[in-house]
């Protein structure tokens, strides 16, 4: 068994089994997330969603950045958002392998962006992999391929 935290282990990447005693802290995390994702959801004001999103990255966000709920995410304390970006309705981040979205990102709706992954091997499925994404400066995650031929 490593010795490092749990959490340093995961941004680290790599294999994780659920049921390894130090998971007991993430899962505690995932519920917190639940909780204060239902507020981001209801919320009625851009600011006051940008609130509810920081409190679940466990970090400030820049006022520039904007979020369209619904918002959906499982973990939220991995990732990290830049300076003006927007994040377009009903997207979702399963950030456990960390996301990394620099400044100046424009995110379409319905974008999921997905750190983590179960093994192939059935006797080996209870276990996470995790591997994170970085969406540079300046990126648009936007329309479809067939509307940007026509």
């Amino acid at each position: 068994m490593d010795s490092k935290d749990i959490f340093e282990r995961m941004k680290a990447g790599g294999s994780f089994r659920l049921d390894e005693p130090q998971f007991a802290p993430v899962m505690a995390f995932v519920t917190r997330t639940q909780e204060l994702s239902v507020q981001l959801n209801t919320s009625t004001h851009i600011d006051e969603g940008r609130e509810w999103l920081s409190e679940i990255i466990d970090s400030p966000i820049d006022t520039s950045t904007r979020i369209f709920p619904p918002f959906h995410t499982n973990f939220g304390r991995f990732t990290t958002l830049g300076k003006k970006v927007f994040i377009n309705h009903a997207c979702s981040f399963l950030d456990l392998g960390g996301i990394t979205i620099e400044d100046d990102v424009l995110i379409r709706p319905k974008v999921n962006l997905i750190t983590e992954n179960h093994p192939l091997d059935p006797a080996e499925r209870q276990a996470l992999l995790l591997k994170p994404i970085v969406i540079k400066r300046n990126a648009w995650i936007g329309l479809p391929l067939q509307y940007c031929l026509e």
